[in-house]
């Protein structure tokens, strides 16, 4: 049931996708019924829970299973739901490609896109600048929301593209048999898998991941990308795209975000930073050795005889004696005449010796082949350590190629590389530093009051200020060399060391959260210049909660005004807005209201000041985080806030569901950059002043209900607790950061991913609509039909709602139901019964303010992803109804955990998150 994530494209062949399916689960049946020694017998329990006709039928069941039993119906109850998942996924790609060869409409594609543009009356001349300005950033992030070990999500992978192959029309027999085993292996290599992670994941593990996805997937999605968008410009724009461009680049958070999280250590940056250029030296060397293959043409510029001159003597006198070792073909040297292979060989040879640097650095090993303690350059020649040094070499290639006539194969591999080292630069990633506000004030505490200048934390946001800019324009140094410190205090300054190191190339923005204040962004500013920061990073503001966003743009003005600041951004600056912990603080519709108001003040302020303005979108994956389709979330942002410039979160599972698998990497590269273009060529308009009254109002009740309800309530905490599998999810090992920023405090403390997490699993998922129902019944009874018009002709409002609903269909108020009669104690029980009440009430007047007659009446391809699932995900929710029910009962007896029931409990948390495509 997931949140669709991409664009509803072409109708998905639904007899198709059930065919499929049944194929994937009668392969999973037949592979249960050989592998387990009563198979038969477990495969026919299993049909019997999920073919029982209600929940009572399969709450008696349930209820009869022995802990093993009911450990191996959870298990396949999960890859059940899994297959599904990849069935579907397999024909969205397949449905989109049907689409393009028929030549039928694909909204938010390159060619529909630009061709409405034109309609509009928008010029082709504006289209192209549009284009070849625009610049989106998609930042992956380590947010523990992916349940599924990448072992799993590997083989599902494979799945797919197994079914893929199958579906082609031109296999032989024999390549059609060996497709059949192959999927029949996978299965089986599924089903034999521990689903379960047994440990958590280090940090270094997490950006192993990333990587993953980023090597196995992106690497190639972005310059096939490039072609399909530069196809389509020439068509409707008259013109190629130039040679270097890309309008889409990576960062990351995966060993660079500390926020609340110890594990993120400076040490671990920056071998993350290292394992990034040796992975990317890696694939530029496999890249450069088949170019060194393809560029035999002898016809070539004089200046690029010039240059292959100048690297054969080089090559003669300075090249390492260990390179010749590693090569089969050209060891003896390259002929004079291919000065294209002449100097790709160099570039060669420096990617070796710069991925072996890297390896080195990573493992500690010293920088010497021979024993002996050379210098590094002695050791590995000259390695590549800026873009622009690999770049000039392919470049001179390029215009040599285009110059001679041959431009076709110029325009191959070759101009895919260039493009790639637009993208990926040597890095793969720009790694983000995050770190919480009030660990700098606390450096810059200790450092002043070694000094005996007084203490920092206790002055006043004038002091601070003064004094910041002063030490700012300061020559002499702030830290004394022989500075004392914590171990708390020591980490943040290393940090800032390793910053100093890493330099650029290898880091993006310092982002700084919980910034409330010009002195939390002054006092990074400071901590890079006094650690030896040559060429800062860019700092980036953070506004989380409710209050800093309304705050957000007299921080900035603040900042604004002081003239060394506006002299630092050079008229750049970059704000980041939370999703998450604003909707956690206040509920999701006052969230979006205040974010999307927050957008706007700070837009009109930059364009005040003449500065450029990049909004950094800290969305999570679900409605309750800020997530949902990427093009209503980039068509329903304010007018004018986006000018071609964006940058947004990817996090946990949603990494896989973007980017898991070509054919959806490649359509979600193509809906960030339509959408971004639309929004920034034909934004909607500015609404009536008079529905932002409304939205005013609705927001304020729709707050109050939010935080009467979950801070005011007395026994909310304890009714969540009892309610949901909150305080087990602890057991999935899921990430490496703890759920809570401290270990004291109730809801506050709690991090946004495991409070939406726990009431998602419930079936619930109050967090995404609490408040919601409240607020559009009282908006109603006041301004129906302005209400309906806003529904109508305002994109935020349509969004807003719609995205309510969508949640209001996968919630289940019969199985939340279950979990308040079966864990819940009876004097909290009805705060449970009165949440379920006001569940069906939202769901009530949502259909009152959509006209619709059901929930999501108009998405199709929800509505089949539920009916799909529906069968499997109730009873494992009712099976993890009755584990819990009976793990609790036993650690209230002091009896020994059951080590099956709680594998149980994790197996169908993992389900349910598959059930329902998302966890937080």
């Amino acid at each position: 049931m997931a949140d669709v994530t991409g664009v509803s494209d072409c109708d998905v062949d639904v007899g198709a996708l059930n065919a499929s399916i049944a194929k994937l689960e009668g392969l999973l049946g037949r592979a249960i019924i050989d592998l387990e020694e009563d198979g038969l017998t477990l495969h026919r329990k299993v049909e019997e829970v999920i073919s029982a006709s209600d929940i009572k039928q399969v709450q008696e069941l349930v209820k009869t299973l022995e802990s093993k039993e009911a450990l191996r119906v959870a298990r396949v109850i999960s890859h059940h739901l899994n297959l599904a998942n990849v069935a579907e996924t397999h024909h969205r790609v397949t449905s989109t490609r049907k689409c393009v060869m028929k030549g039928q409409p694909l909204k938010y594609s390159c060619e529909d896109t630009l061709k409405e543009l034109l309609e509009k009356g928008i010029s082709k001349e504006k289209i192209y600048e549009a284009i070849c300005e625009q610049n989106v950033e998609l930042v992956l992030t380590a947010h523990p929301t992916q349940v599924m070990r990448r072992t799993l999500l590997s083989k599902n992978n494979k799945i797919a593209a197994t079914l893929a192959k199958i579906a082609s029309s031109d296999l032989t027999p024999f390549e059609r048999s060996e497709a059949e085993h192959e999927l029949k292996r996978e299965i089986t290599g599924s089903w034999l898998t521990d689903e379960i992670r047994r440990r958590k994941p280090t940090p270094d593990e997490e950006a192993m991941g990333g990587f993953a996805v980023l090597e196995q997937n992106l690497w190639n999605s972005i310059p096939a990308f490039v072609r399909l968008l530069d196809l389509a410009v020439q068509k409707h724009c008259g013109r190629a795209l130039p040679p270097g461009f890309v309008n889409i680049r990576f960062g990351s958070w995966m060993g660079g975000d500390r926020d609340g999280n110890d594990n993120v250590t400076a040490e671990v940056t920056r071998r993350v930073c290292y394992f990034a250029r040796w992975i990317t030296a890696d694939l530029y060397y496999k890249e450069i050795d088949a170019l060194l293959f393809e560029l035999s043409m002898f016809r070539k510029t004089p200046e690029l005889v010039a240059v292959a001159e100048q690297v054969s003597i080089k090559r003669k006198t300075s090249r390492p004696k260990y390179l010749t070792t590693l090569y089969k073909e050209f060891r003896e040297g390259i002929p004079e005449k291919e000065a294209y292979r002449i100097i790709l060989a160099e570039a060669r040879d420096r990617l070796l010796m710069t991925k072996r640097k890297y390896e080195d650095l990573i493992t500690g090993a010293h920088p010497d082949f021979n024993g002996s303690r050379e210098s590094q350059k002695e050791s590995y020649g000259h390695t590549y350590e800026t873009v622009d040094e690999l770049k000039e070499k392919l470049h001179l290639c390029y215009n040599s190629l285009i110059h001679v006539g041959a431009i076709e194969v110029a325009n191959g591999r070759l101009l895919d590389v260039m493009r790639r080292l637009d993208c990926f630069g040597l890095t793969l990633v720009r790694l983000d530093i995050r770190q919480e506000a009030t660990r700098h004030t606390e450096v810059l505490d200790a450092i002043t009051q070694y000094l005996g200048i007084g203490s920092y934390e206790q002055w006043d946001e004038n002091t601070r200020v003064k004094f910041l800019i002063n030490e700012l324009q300061s020559r002499r140094p702030l830290i004394p060399h022989n500075f004392p410190s914590t171990p708390r205090v020591k980490e943040v300054l290393d940090t800032f060391h390793v910053v100093a190191l890493l330099g650029p190339e290898s880091l993006g923005a310092y982002v700084i959260s919980m910034c409330t204040t010009p002195s939390d962004i002054l006092a990074v500013e400071l901590l890079q210049k006094e650690t030896g920061a040559l060429k800062p990073l860019r700092v980036v503001p953070l506004f989380e909660t409710v209050d800093d966003l309304q705050t957000a743009a007299k921080t900035m003005r603040n900042l604004f005004e002081i003239p060394w600041y506006l002299n630092r951004i050079a008229g750049k600056q970059e704000v980041m807005i939370g999703y998450s912990d604003s909707a956690k603080d206040a509920g999701r519709l006052t969230s979006a209201w205040e974010l999307y108001k927050a957008q706007e003040e700070i837009t009109a302020l930059c364009r005040e000041f003449k500065i450029k303005v990049t909004l950094f979108h800290g969305r999570g994956g679900t409605v309750g985080r800020g997530g949902g389709p990427t093009y209503l979330a980039i068509s329903s942002q304010p007018p004018g806030s986006l000018e071609g410039s964006l940058r947004v979160t990817e996090q946990g599972e949603m990494i896989d569901a973007q980017f898991g698998q070509p054919g959806i990497a490649l359509r979600t590269l193509e809906v960030y950059t339509t959408a971004t273009l639309k929004a920034t060529l034909s934004p909607p308009s500015p609404p009536p002043q008079r529905w932002r009254e409304i939205m005013d109002e609705l927001a304020t009740t729709a707050c109050s209900t939010y935080r009467n309800v979950v801070r005011e309530t007395p026994n909310f905490v304890r009714y969540f607790q009892q309610s949901t599998p909150q305080a087990e999810l602890g057991f999935l090992n899921i990430g490496s950061r703890p759920s809570k920023r401290s270990i004291q405090g109730g809801i506050e403390s709690l991090r946004a991913i495991p409070w939406i997490f726990a009431f998602t699993q419930s079936r619930l998922l109050l967090p995404s609509w609490l408040g919601v129902g409240e607020a559009l019944r009282e908006g109603m009874a006041q301004h129906e039909e302005e209400m309906k018009a806003m529904y109508n002709e305002w994109p935020f409002f349509q969004t807003t709602i719609d995205l309510v609903e969508m949640v209001l269909s996968k919630a289940d108020a019969d199985i939340a139901a279950r979990y308040n009669e079966l864990l819940v104690s009876a004097e909290d029980r009805p705060l449970g019964e009165e949440l379920i009440k006001r569940f069906r009430e939202t769901v009530e007047i949502i259909l009152k303010v959509t006209g619709h007659k059901a929930l999501q009446e108009s998405n199709s391809v929800l509505q089949n992803s539920i009916k799909i699932r529906r069968g499997y995900v109730s009873p494992i929710n009712l099976l993890q109804a009755e584990v819990l029910q009976r793990l609790r009962t036993a650690k209230k007896l002091e009896q020994p955990v059951d080590d099956v029931l709680m594998d149980t409990l994790i197996i169908t948390i993992n389900g349910i998150a598959a059930g329902m495509r998302n966890t937080g």
